[in-house]
C-alpha cells in the first residue's frame, strides 16, 4: 500500500494548537494570511425563490505545506493517475471550446500539455501564481547564477567587479526578474525573440529542474507556437 512520503496523516481537528474556525467573509476587507498559508473561501449564492443562501459567505485560514509543489513532486507516482484524469478533463474542455468555435477537426498536434497548462493559466487555475511568489523563486534558484553567466559573457571572470560593473549585472537580472514576474498573469505573452530568451535563461542557470522553472519553459513554449500561427493567419 503507498503511503505518503512527506508525513504522516492526523487528524488535528481536536488539537488547539491547530485549530482553524471559520470566520464571517466581507468582500470589503482584506485577509491577512502569513507565509504557508493560504485562504479558503465558501461563498453561497441566494436562492432566488427561497430568498435564502445554502450558508453564510465565510473563510478559513489552512496551511498550504501539505499541498505544496514539493510534495507533489515527491508523491509524483502516487498523484499521477489522479492528475491525468484531471487533465484529460481540461482538455475536453479545450477540445470541447475548438468544437463550439466552429472547428471541423484537428490533428495530433493539437493536443499537448503545454497547451493544457497554458488554458489553466489563462483561466486563473494555476498554483495562484504572483509576482511575489515569482520574485522569490527568482532570487533563490535564478539570480545569482544569471549574475554569474553574464559576468562570464562581459568578461567579468577572475576578479571582482567594479562598482559600475555591479550595477550594470544588477539592472540586466532585474529586467529578467520583471519579465518572469509579468507570467504571473495567464494574459502575458511575449514575442518568439522574448519567449526563447527567457527559456535560455531557463538554461544557462539549470532550473529546468525545478516546478517553476519547466512551467515556465513550457509555456513559453506555447507563446511561441501562438505567435507562429498568429503569423500564419495574417498572410
Amino acid at each position: 500500500m503507498d503511503t505518503i512520503k512527506s508525513s504522516t496523516i492526523q487528524d488535528n481537528t481536536q488539537s488547539e494548537d491547530n485549530l482553524h474556525t471559520f470566520k464571517p467573509y466581507d468582500p470589503q476587507l482584506s485577509v491577512p494570511v502569513s507565509e504557508g498559508q493560504r485562504v479558503v473561501k465558501c461563498l453561497y449564492k441566494t436562492n432566488m425563490k427561497t430568498g435564502k443562501a445554502a450558508g453564510e459567505n465565510s473563510y478559513i485560514v489552512v496551511p498550504e505545506g501539505h499541498l505544496d509543489e514539493s510534495v507533489m513532486i515527491n508523491n509524483a507516482a502516487m498523484l499521477a493517475p489522479y492528475m491525468s484524469a484531471y487533465l484529460q478533463s481540461v482538455e475536453d474542455g479545450i477540445i470541447k471550446e475548438f468544437h463550439k468555435g466552429g472547428g471541423k477537426g484537428f490533428s495530433d498536434t493539437f493536443l499537448s500539455l503545454a497547451k493544457i497548462l497554458e488554458h489553466l493559466d489563462s483561466a486563473g487555475q494555476g498554483s495562484r501564481l504572483n509576482k511575489e511568489k515569482i520574485g522569490n523563486w527568482f532570487g533563490s534558484e535564478v539570480q545569482d547564477k544569471l549574475i554569474v553567466a553574464f559576468a562570464d559573457k562581459l568578461g567579468i571572470t577572475g576578479r571582482e567587479p567594479t562598482e559600475e560593473e555591479t550595477e550594470k549585472l544588477v539592472s540586466i537580472t532585474e529586467v529578467y526578474k520583471a519579465k518572469f514576474e509579468s507570467l504571473a498573469s495567464g494574459k502575458t505573452c511575449y514575442k518568439k525573440e522574448d519567449a526563447e530568451v527567457l527559456q535560455k535563461a531557463l538554461e544557462v542557470t539549470q532550473t529546468l529542474d525545478t516546478s517553476l522553472g519547466i512551467r515556465f519553459y513550457n509555456r513559453l513554449e506555447s507563446m511561441k507556437t501562438v505567435v507562429a500561427n498568429d503569423l500564419l493567419m495574417s498572410l
